[in-house]
């Protein structure tokens, strides 16, 4: 399966890109939750690399946590 995994966050109280902003993803199994990476959001809302890169991207469940009480 080919493709990977990007976000783009808005800051739509402020109306621009949500720079600085933590995130964490997860793939969800039956019964586990695996932490598979962190990143931080650039100045345009977007990380600088690929969430989840090709090489790692399958099917499957996964959990993005934005964490925008610091934010």
């Amino acid at each position: 399966m080919a493709g990977w995994l990007s976000t783009h966050v808005l800051d739509t109280a402020r109306g621009c890109p949500a720079a600085g902003l933590k995130l964490d993803l997860y793939r969800i199994a039956l019964d586990a939750r695996e932490h598979l990476h962190e990143a931080e959001t650039n100045a345009d809302g977007r990380t600088d690399k690929p969430i989840l890169p090709e090489a790692e991207f399958r099917a499957g469940v996964y959990e993005l946590v934005f964490h925008a009480g610091p934010y």
